[in-house]
């Protein structure tokens, strides 16, 4: 079967049209496939074929021929995953790409940085300037702080006004003003943006709801006059909505993964999720493999979910009921091994769910800073052949189950934000005002660095921008759900001290559950 000159010449035009380059061999293959087609499908089959090209990961305009394969075989079998569409993955935090905001583009980019924990000192200072940034010029697109357009009059605009600008021209009154809040004197608070420093005064200030703290970055209201800030209103930037901060960068994956594009767009993921709407997600916090009780209390766990396997089990640490000493990697090996021995025992479990494990700051392997890596492979490694589903991940890490982007922090950060709050809130559910925290600045630990030490070059890890579906902010403090933004914040609580209560994420319903072990369970033989 021969394909004409002029079907041939309508692929090679329909590729350039697009910047790409077909070769004469392979025009007029496709060109043959076309005669397959109806034809007044030929056009939109053809477009389809090309934009199925461009979602792969090309190194130049000149087409191979794995490329046009994989294309054809995507619009052949529209519902089969690619081997990277996956639907679940565990992102580790060294994998994250960073988003910055690019001056020269006006826009805010992705990049990929190869991981160093031993970073050059300038990238402390560049840890601070990128928080800086990435929320004052999300804050610009805000529609409060947007200008107006030549000949508009809008009524509701709020002048940003950059500190050099008060140093500069010695302006005097009302003004707003947004940087960082620091103590770089004792007694006096400053606030700081990366063009100068100006004196706050905070003692009539208003502080609206949030925790607010040293290193936070604010928004203030206030009268300036003489060098000094006196404060009327104190707050954060508004947070943006996840659909918003996409748009920015169209189909591109922010989230992390083996995919190139955002699976978030993934109608097959999309489809496969809907279809299962019981499937959910366990989260259990202080998971104590050398306690006999913790452990009896998961078998019934199991035992209860055995008929309907979860589609995964995160088990947070501390992974030990003690500190750390020289017993505790034989200790957590016998623990895992015990652990093994009880999930062997419900083969559906086994073969269906995985088992996401998230270390916390005194569990061995690695030192009280974040990101931190996961725990050592020569203390997990029979686990690994015992349990095909078990995934050892950094703190914190990312979750993606097909369209859903979940964000996992073992981390005792709100009673460090509470102690080092300016003014702890007098109204309102404190984990109201945390999760505004967190979602506002745009950060899993909005503190000084002093308290929660950080990489300086992985500080893009703790990022939450866009802002996912979940974030799991397990913590000491009792177990709680909230939403903010259209995005859940959950504690599951200390499973050992807290009723051996865990929380129950479904998916497909987009539903948080609280659920506890029964106290008058017997064990079950």
């Amino acid at each position: 079967m021969m394909a004409d000159e002029k079907l041939v010449k309508f692929v090679q035009s329909t590729f350039s049209l697009y910047g790409l380059v077909l070769s004469r061999k392979l025009s007029v293959s496709l060109a043959k496939e076309l005669l397959n087609v109806n034809e007044d499908e030929r056009k939109p089959w053809l477009t389809q074929i090309v934009e199925q090209v461009l979602t792969q990961k090309l190194n130049g305009p000149h087409i191979t021929v794995e490329s046009l394969k994989l294309a054809i075989e995507e619009c052949i079998k529209p519902d089969t995953l690619k081997d990277t569409e996956i639907i679940l993955g565990v992102i580790d935090a060294f994998e994250i790409p960073k988003i910055k905001y690019d001056l020269s583009k006006k826009k805010f980019v992705l990049s990929f940085l190869t991981p160093d924990l031993y970073a050059e000192a300038q990238y402390k200072s560049t840890m601070i300037k990128d928080r800086f940034e990435s929320l004052w010029y999300r804050t610009l697109r805000h529609e409060h702080f947007t200008p107006p357009k030549i000949g508009e009059r809008k009524d509701t605009w709020i002048e940003l006004v950059p500190i050099e600008c008060l140093l500069s021209e010695s302006k005097q009154g009302s003004v707003y003003v947004m940087g960082f809040l620091t103590h770089l004197v004792e007694g006096q608070y400053y606030l700081e943006d990366t063009g100068g420093t100006i004196k706050i005064d905070l003692t009539k200030a208003n502080f609206q709801d949030g925790l607010i703290l040293e290193a936070s970055v604010v928004i203030v209201s206030g009268n300036y006059k003489d060098g000094m800030l006196y404060a009327e209103d104190i707050g954060f930037p508004p947070a943006e909505s996840s659909s918003n901060a996409r748009a920015e960068f169209g189909d591109s994956n922010t989230f992390g993964g083996l995919h190139n594009l955002s699976l978030k767009m993934s109608e097959k993921l999309k489809n496969y999720e809907e279809s299962n709407k019981d499937g959910m997600m366990i989260f259990v916090s202080e998971m104590w493999l050398d306690d006999e009780t913790v452990l009896k209390k998961f078998r019934i766990m199991l035992e209860g979910y055995s008929d309907y396997p979860p589609i995964a089990f995160v088990l947070c640490g501390h992974f030990l009921s003690f500190p750390a000493n020289v017993t505790s990697a034989q200790k957590l090996k016998e623990g895992l091994k015990d652990l093994a021995d009880i999930i062997i025992q419900y083969p559906g479990i086994k073969e269906s769910s995985k088992f996401i494990f998230v270390p916390a700051s005194d569990d061995i392997g690695s030192p009280k800073i974040l990101p931190r890596s996961s725990l050592p492979k020569n203390i997990t490694e029979e686990f690994r052949k015992t349990i095909p589903g078990a995934i050892f991940a950094t703190n914190p890490c990312r979750i993606q189950y097909c369209t859903k982007e979940i964000v996992v922090l073992r981390e005792d950060i709100l009673t460090k934000m509470c102690r080092n709050a300016l003014l702890y809130p007098q109204e309102g559910n404190i984990y109201d005002h945390y999760a505004k925290s967190i979602i506002c600045q745009s950060h899993l630990t909005p503190l000084n660095p002093s308290i929660v030490p950080i990489y300086w070059k992985h500080d893009h890890a703790l990022q939450i921008y866009p802002t996912p579906d979940l974030i799991v902010s397990a913590d000491k403090c009792e177990a709680y759900a909230t939403t903010y933004s259209n995005c859940h914040i959950i504690n599951p609580g200390l499973f050992p001290k807290n009723d051996y209560s865990f929380k129950v994420y479904v998916p497909a319903l987009n539903l948080i559950e609280h659920c506890a072990i029964p106290k008058d369970m017997d064990d079950i033989s």
